[in-house]
């Protein structure tokens, strides 16, 4: 099965087309870039870039966050226009997921990400599956968390003030191809849900002049 995997929800968009079936996947297309809040251009260029190189999926997945709100919304929509227009399944999984690399996902560790407005999110993973979903936290009150689990490494995507013996890492596309061959898809006609632990920060207009 051909899978074209996509995940925005970080500073990094990474996109990559997997061939799987085998004991080892194929990687046939990988491409990670920076990725604005404000500007999703690099995403779509690399999906044009893979199918170019690979052709059509039979299948297309995407990590709902939690993570930058723009960037969930575009990853999301480009994967349902995917699906969509190729007739294909949908796959969705949280982000967080996806990152680390198999061995730390087998040992287990913590994933951690700034949600904004004094607020870390954590979340306890281990063998490809939260033991604890991504919860809000303030600085401080994460400091004391990670002490409920203190063998965990601890992977964010960012730095965390406060938070030194911190792993730089991202959701990995091709991670979340792996799953997809295993899991179940969404229904034909649904569009998932981001990964969302507040709601929006949104600038209100300024009232205008009477």
């Amino acid at each position: 099965m051909k899978i074209l995997s996509i995940d925005s929800s970080t500073g990094i968009s990474s996109v990559a087309f997997v061939i799987c079936g085998n004991q080892v996947p194929q990687i046939c297309y990988l491409c990670d870039t920076p990725h604005a809040r404000s500007d999703s251009s690099t995403l779509f260029e690399s999906l044009q870039a893979a199918v170019a190189a690979c052709g059509m999926p039979d299948a297309v997945c995407v990590g709902l966050g939690p993570g930058s709100y723009n960037g969930l919304r575009a990853g999301i929509a480009a994967a349902r226009a995917f699906a969509t227009a190729g007739g294909i399944p949908l796959h969705a999984y949280p982000s967080p997921l996806a990152m680390g690399s198999l061995d730390v996902s087998e040992r287990g560790f913590w994933a951690a990400g700034d949600a904004r407005g004094g607020h870390y999110w954590l979340a306890a993973i281990k063998e490809g599956n939260f033991l604890e979903n991504p919860v809000l936290f303030s600085p401080q009150k994460a400091l004391e968390h990670f002490e409920t689990r203190p063998g965990f490494p601890i992977l964010s995507s960012t730095p965390l003030d406060g938070i030194e013996a911190l792993i730089i890492a991202f959701p990995q596309a091709v991670r979340l191809a792996m799953m997809a061959e295993i899991g179940e898809p969404c229904g034909a006609t649904e569009t998932p849900e981001p990964l969302y632990l507040k709601p929006p920060h949104i600038t209100m207009p300024r009232a205008s002049l009477q």
